[in-house]
């Protein structure tokens, strides 16, 4: 997905009134503010309750779900990429919790989705660096995560989960 269409689907959600932070590999590349890989897909987390009007916002741009695996995420799809949507169930504290696709919990602590970065010279929402390596703990590190996470960890002075340090 080339960042001129990650930056139209974020148009498309902010007119609709949708608060969208970009997680997953746009999301490092946000955080450090540089495009270093093609990605494949854009991660974003959504309240759960906007998830159906985020569908709607983004059906306009040729987008249609190809997998409704509610509540850990629904994918949808164009010729020009795919977006998979994580619904957050935020707490009047400001912490949200997303359930995953075998049941596991992620916490999405205050200010989780609120950390400034850039994509294509334009600031966007993005999880926090802190956040980003909590959520990458939970799974067995493919190469572009363990180079993700180690470009995380020496840009924001970060310890590496333990399957990312082998």
């Amino acid at each position: 997905m080339e960042s001129v269409e990650v930056l139209r689907v974020l148009d498309a959600l902010e007119t609709a009134g949708i608060r969208a932070g970009i997680t997953g590999g746009w999301g490092v590349d946000a955080l450090l503010r540089r495009e270093t890989r093609q990605h494949g897909d854009l991660d974003l987390g959504v309240a759960a309750e906007a998830v159906e009007r985020a569908l709607e916002a983004v059906g306009p741009l040729g987008y249609a779900v190809t997998l409704d695996e509610r509540p850990a995420r629904v994918v949808v799809e164009s010729d020009l990429g795919r977006i998979d949507l994580h619904p957050i169930a935020w707490g009047p504290s400001g912490a949200g919790v997303q359930t995953g696709l075998t049941g596991e919990v992620f916490r999405y602590p205050v200010g989780g989705l609120d950390a400034d970065g850039e994509i294509a010279g334009r600031r966007v929402r993005c999880a926090t660096p802190d956040l980003q390596l909590a959520f990458h703990a939970h799974y067995e590190p493919r190469d572009h995560d363990r180079r993700d996470m180690a470009a995380l960890a020496r840009e924001f002075g970060l310890s590496l989960p333990a399957s990312y340090r082998a």
